[in-house]
């Protein structure tokens, strides 16, 4: 990323043009489909049936996605005057698929597995895999928000301090966002107790998460205009999603290892909480 003084939009080569419509025709495609098997076929994927989830209608879940989207609109264009076309397309598309993937991974793994009760969303218009859009949208902007912010606190730091501040900042909002969105009267989300040790009765495991999944991304993303340099916009993109998918595997085995060990180490319950939190 870049945080330049002021607005400023390179041109878009018509080779990165086609590489957008692509991966965004892809990304869509796959919406499409998960929507339509979520809605329409939830005993496929087993999709829990949850009652008197508050704000949860088709109509209060579409305004919610709709609403996420002018979020991210704004967030979007500020990338795109900054970066580039080609550039925040990859940023919204790459975290969007990123954090799609990571949690429907661990909440179909959960269904079908007896490894780990993991948990899963209550409420969602469009769907990405097995992940609510709102939610993928609401990754990017705290993804591009602390990013950003972590470049303007750190300007002269390398990549890594800068990572590192941009995936603490984003850690520490869900600090508190987690356990409120996780009570009775918003529900959007229901743990089913995959982790020993919790903070404020949510998984030690989802923190952990958030750190290793914005500090990864953005070094990831800090090597995308050297690889559209050396390789083209797309084969640049193809080597960055790639890139993105394999590490979703390596996340996958870390905390495998994390929850064995963990369990070995802590066999009963732990919960680091304040006021019954």
């Amino acid at each position: 990323m870049t945080a330049g003084a002021g607005p400023r939009s390179p041109g878009v080569s018509a080779e990165e043009r086609r590489v957008i419509w692509l991966w965004a025709g892809a990304v869509g495609l796959v919406v499409l489909g998960s929507t339509v098997l979520h809605q329409l076929l939830p005993g496929v994927l087993k999709v829990p049936v949850e009652a008197a989830v508050p704000h949860s209608t088709p109509l209060e879940t579409l305004v919610q996605d709709l609403a996420a989207a002018l979020l991210c609109w704004l967030c979007f264009r500020h990338a795109w005057m900054v970066q580039g076309l080609y550039r925040a397309v990859m940023f919204l598309i790459g975290s969007f698929v990123f954090t799609g993937v990571e949690e429907s991974m661990w909440i179909i793994g959960g269904r079908f597995s007896d490894f780990v009760d993991s948990y899963y969303f209550t409420r969602g218009f469009f769907w990405f895999l097995e992940t609510p859009v709102q939610a993928c949208l609401g990754w990017f902007l705290l993804a591009y928000g602390c990013m950003y912010i972590a470049e303007v606190l750190l300007p002269r730091a390398g990549a890594l301090a800068r990572a590192a501040l941009a995936a603490f900042l984003a850690m520490d909002l869900d600090l508190w966002m987690d356990p409120v969105m996780t009570r009775p009267a918003h529900r959007a989300w229901v743990w089913l107790n995959p982790d020993p040790i919790a903070i404020f009765s949510i998984p030690l495991l989802n923190f952990v998460g958030w750190f290793m999944l914005i500090f990864i991304f953005a070094i990831v993303y800090e090597r995308l205009p050297a690889m559209q340099a050396r390789h083209g916009p797309a084969r640049a993109a193809l080597r960055f999603f790639g890139g993105l998918m394999l590490i979703e595997l390596g996340i996958l085995v870390f905390f495998i290892v994390y929850l064995i060990t963990l369990r070995r180490l802590c066999p009963a319950p732990l919960n680091f909480t304040l006021w019954g939190i």
